[in-house]
């Protein structure tokens, strides 16, 4: 009994039925394009597993959300692209310096030899070099001007006060793997010139003779010099270029970039109306700060004129001056005066009532005074 047959007979069975039925076999154009698509669909979600299998380690779908789907402010233009500039130019330098390491060698007797093969026997060498070359230049020139763009635009500020460090960084980085670089070919002008840049480095205070010393290998130029050149300029500057590189995208993504100074920033769709706030914060200097129910108290007030509230102040100011005035005066009047005048009232002579028979009866002729 063939597999299939079995297979039937075990199906109806299990079915509770006795007698299999016959199924109905697709014809040979049918089953072509049914393994077709079963084909395309395995291929499909084999790609979609395996996206999804890297996606849910390492979260690109979130990286690549954030990196090309984020906010662009009003009035970005084209110097906003200095930047990316940079970092395409950096990214070139990077690959034409690895097609020239294969054929470069940093010894003092074979560098201007190896450099003279690659630019004149080498395929494309003369077109890879002219590329490293220039490429230096044009990005010392870019970053320069990147710089620039952020500090007039007032980048540099809160809360981009890191990311400001970081460019200023990558800025000395970038000079010194141009001063590195430069002596690679090691002729006449790239030993000299860069004798020169040495000592101006010595001349610095404090740390300018020790970096000097660093820079040569030693007291003096040697094929020393030449390696820890190679080395700095194709290993440590280029790595701590990369890792900056990656903390300053990471710092303009999440912070977002500003608009130029001519641009006023509107309100973000969906956001609530701003709010005045003056509870504790005094407008003017000499101000008193309003504290809980004072705010509410202060609205409520109707405005006062502030000419009239001064003059009212001055008024209060010189009524209580002139009390305090008479207060001092008075205690200074001598004791004399007053008994005088005590007894002056004493003395004083009665008025004569004004109604005649309200006066008192005189004493008569025959009656003595007492």
């Amino acid at each position: 009994m063939s597999l299939l047959k079995r297979k039937k007979s075990e199906t109806a069975e299990s079915n509770g039925s006795g007698d299999a039925e016959a199924v109905a076999k697709p014809a040979k154009p049918g089953r072509m394009s049914q393994a077709k698509d079963l084909g395309v669909h395995h291929g499909t979600q084999a790609g979609i597993d395996v996206a999804g299998w890297v996606d849910s380690r390492v979260n690109a779908t979130g990286i690549f959300t954030a990196m090309m789907s984020r906010h662009v402010p009003k009035g970005t233009n084209w110097f906003y692209t200095l930047g990316s500039a940079t970092m395409f130019i950096f990214a070139m330098q990077a690959i034409t310096g690895v097609f020239l390491s294969m054929y470069y060698t940093p010894s003092a007797t074979q560098a201007y030899a190896s450099i003279t093969h690659l630019t004149n026997e080498v395929f494309m060498g003369e077109f890879v070099r002219g590329l490293h070359k220039w490429g230096a230049s044009l990005m010392i020139i870019l970053i320069f001007l990147h710089m620039a763009r952020t500090f007039f635009f007032g980048a540099y500020k809160y809360p981009r006060e890191l990311n400001w460090v970081i460019g200023v960084v990558l800025l000395i980085l970038t000079t010194v793997m141009g001063l590195t670089g430069y002596l690679l070919p090691f002729d006449q002008r790239s030993f000299w010139a860069t004798i020169v840049a040495n000592n101006i480095t010595a001349s610095g205070p404090i740390v300018g003779p020790y970096l000097a010393d660093f820079l040569r290998a030693g007291p003096d130029f040697s094929a020393t010099t030449l390696s820890r050149f190679y080395a700095l300029h194709m290993m440590v500057v280029p790595g701590l270029i990369a890792a900056l590189i990656g903390a300053h995208l990471f710092f303009v993504v999440k912070l977002g970039t500003t608009a130029p100074p001519w641009v006023r920033a509107g309100r973000p769709k969906g956001s609530r109306p701003e709010e005045e706030v003056t509870a504790g914060v005094a407008k003017e200097d000499f101000d008193e700060v309003p504290v809980n129910g004072a705010v509410v108290a202060a609205a409520a007030a109707p405005p006062v004129d502030e000419a009239d509230a001064d003059a009212a102040e001055a008024e209060e100011v010189e009524a209580k001056e002139a009390e305090e005035t008479e207060a001092a005066v008075a205690p200074e009047e001598p004791a004399q005066e007053a008994a005088e005048e005590a007894a002056a009232d004493e003395t004083a002579p009665e008025e004569p009532p004004a109604d005649p028979a309200d006066a008192p009866d005189e004493p008569g002729e025959g009656e003595v005074n007492q």
